[in-house]
């Protein structure tokens, strides 16, 4: 969890920031509209924890009635209390894993492009600090994570921080944290796939009371406000088994789901105020003031002094830029901390330059208002297959398999128990006494039943094959060997076209991390102050680019897209082979072609051209070369003059 600090900005003014107040009515109406928002999505954590359930946990936990005793149990434990195996055969969790590698896979870049071509290096540059932003949050396996959370939860949030990581040693930095779907909230009466109308969002925490007080305590005073509002929470020791997900089964908006930590509720909501809007032509600048006659003189006093001035100069008045400026309502973003009980722990306006709250938020599948996940689609297909496995395993296990019938006066002189005993021993005997016209299968008979249903391994194999086309994943994109006599370029063609079917599910994630990147780049314009230098672009930005300038790109007008990643083997492999074209055709030497080839050892050979030619250049001024001896290299420059054209110097290339 991350508070705002109160920072200095060379261009933003001070915000103000609300510090720790007792409840108010306004504070538990804020309080009730975030209860209101995260109790609206009840029915997404529903859907979402079955689908979780479906993927990865027990596919017979579904509640049902006993209608033996009227008690809700689990279909499992019903099955069991029949005397069945309740079987299951997981055919989501591999299709998740599959849709998981094809995201790894696709290697692509965040790429920031300036609106004036003249600042091109500012675009690179920015373009490095993401590289940068990114390698340090780690957000090709975070990003990958998210995707699956939003397959089975139907939305990916994440929040863009910059302060304090307490699991980096305190570094300061812009972060970017997931966050659990069960935990949050925000207005559910949204209809842009975009998330443009979002007017309310935010999440529900848990952390320790020293972590609170650490946030929030200004003073002595706050300390004691803070442990007050809390009280004795304990000392966070549990015993319940962890890392099992028990909390997001009944999360509850206003109590801790873990023992020994507090709750804390933090929330963004858009508000109105009254407020003076100006538009200074003079300028070009506008924006909004707080409605009031000081600022209303403020304004007055600013365009009487144009009017002199210009007076002075000999301009007429109406042709003065005045600054222009109204009564209008103006929206604004407001975060709140607050406690369970409606204190405000702290509040204030978006500390952010792009004026937003922190959160990013996307929706794979969105069709008319309504969140749809993507695991819910075949939860159906899936139980059919369950029931069918177990189905086929009962009647296997009900069959007849090996039933012995023998006729009991065959066996004169033999009881039962070593009738059977003889037939079970290995080389047993038994003598029988057939009547006229008896035939010895009438009176020793084994039989096994069918042990099937009719077409019911059809069925499963048609079950299993519903699945995968209802998912999208089928046999050419899970890398399964073909059927006999499928020609290559036709199981080609059909994993190319079987990945068409989640085409729609990418693009989505694409578009969401655009919008995450995009406030990424507007807080590291914000918040990195200080020139750096970042080495992390390898060869694909200039030594300029990675030389932070902060004064470049805090005002610079800068657009952002993601483009397909440079580091593709296929993509190396064609720069190499357009590098060494040039090469043959002696456009570029022997140094630019290691610069920019991608080969593993260019960097190596590179440095030992670079030392040759270090140690030329000394030999030809007279210095001594580190590391050889002054005697030694008089010996070679003699022999050099006075060697001939077969004493084996190359005098040409």
């Amino acid at each position: 969890m991350n508070k705002f600090l109160k920072k200095k900005k060379e261009v933003k003014k001070e915000l103000k920031v609300v510090e720790i107040a007792p409840p108010s009515q306004e504070s538990l109406r804020v309080l009730n509209e975030f209860h209101a928002c995260w109790a609206s999505l009840e029915e997404v954590r529903r859907k979402a924890r079955r689908s979780f359930m479906y993927a990865y946990g027990d596919q017979w936990g579904d509640l049902i009635k006993d209608p033996d005793t009227g008690a809700v149990i689990t279909e499992g434990a019903l099955i069991k209390k029949n005397g069945k195996v309740p079987l299951k055969n997981n055919m989501i969790a591999p299709i998740l894993n599959n849709i998981d590698g094809q995201l790894r896979s696709m290697q692509t870049k965040t790429v920031c492009v300036v609106r004036d071509q003249k600042e091109t290096k500012v675009g690179e540059m920015m373009s490095v600090a993401i590289d940068y932003v990114h390698d340090i949050n780690e957000l090709d396996e975070l990003d990958a994570n998210t995707l699956k959370g939003a397959l089975i939860s139907g939305f990916t949030p994440q929040r863009i921080e910059f302060g304090e990581n307490a699991a980096l040693g305190n570094r300061r930095d812009v972060w970017v944290y997931q966050t659990n779907p069960n935990r949050m909230f925000f207005n559910s009466n949204l209809e842009d796939v975009r998330m443009w109308d979002v007017k309310c969002i935010g999440e529900i925490m848990d952390v320790s009371l020293d972590d609170v007080i650490k946030a929030f305590a200004h003073s002595p005073e706050d300390k004691e406000k803070i442990r007050s509002i809390y009280g004795d929470v304990g000392d966070g020791v549990t015993i319940r088994d962890g890392l099992q997900g028990d909390e997001n089964k009944n999360i509850n908006f206003l109590t801790s789901a873990r023992e020994g930590l507090c709750r804390v509720i933090f929330g963004w909501r858009q508000e109105v105020r009254d407020s003076w809007f100006y538009h200074d032509r003079l300028r070009g600048v506008y924006g909004y003031l707080d409605y009031t006659a000081e600022n209303e003189k403020l304004i007055e006093k600013m365009n009487a002094d144009r009017r002199r001035e210009a007076a002075s100069m000999g301009i007429p008045e109406d042709e003065v830029l005045e600054i222009e400026y109204g009564y209008e309502n103006e929206k604004y973003w407001k975060y709140y901390y607050l406690a369970p009980t409606g204190h405000i722990l702290q509040s204030g306006r978006s500390p952010y330059w792009h004026r937003e709250h922190n959160y990013v938020l996307g929706v794979p599948i969105f069709v008319w208002g309504q969140l749809l996940n993507y695991v819910e689609q075949f939860i159906d297909q899936q139980r059919s297959i369950n029931r069918t496995a177990t189905l086929i395993d009962f009647i296997r296990g009900t069959s007849s398999k090996g039933v012995l019938v023998v006729d009991d006066e065959a066996f004169e002189g033999m009881s039962r128990e070593e009738v059977v005993d003889e037939y079970v021993r290995y080389n047993g005997v038994l003598f029988v006494k057939l009547k006229p016209g008896q035939n010895i299968s009438n009176v020793v008979q084994q039989y096994n039943s069918g042990a099937s249903v009719a077409g019911d391994f059809e069925l499963l194999n048609l079950q299993l094959k519903l699945i995968n086309e209802i998912s999208g994943v089928n046999s050419a994109m899970q890398g399964q060997a073909p059927k006999a006599g499928t020609p290559a370029a036709l199981y080609a063609y059909q994993a190319q076209n079987s990945s068409l079917n989640l085409k729609g599910i990418f693009d989505s994630f694409k578009a969401f991390r655009k919008r995450r990147d995009t406030k990424i780049m507007k807080t590291i314009q914000q918040f990195y102050t200080d020139a750096k230098y970042i080495d992390l672009a390898g060869k694909d930005y200039s030594e300029e680019a990675k030389r932070y300038n902060p004064k470049l790109v805090q005002n610079a007008d800068i657009d952002l897209t993601i483009t397909d990643g440079a580091n593709t083997p296929a993509y190396q492999m064609l720069a190499n082979d357009f590098l060494m074209e040039l090469f043959r055709a002696q456009a570029i030497d022997v140094k630019m072609l290691l610069e920019n080839t991608s080969y593993p050892f260019a960097t190596k050979i590179l440095e030992g051209i670079k030392r040759k030619e270090q140690e030329m250049q000394q030999m030809q001024q007279g210095a001594p070369i580190e590391g050889v001896p002054t005697t030694t290299l008089m010996m070679r420059a003699m022999d050099d003059a006075n060697a001939g054209p077969d004493d084996g110097v190359i005098r040409a290339a």
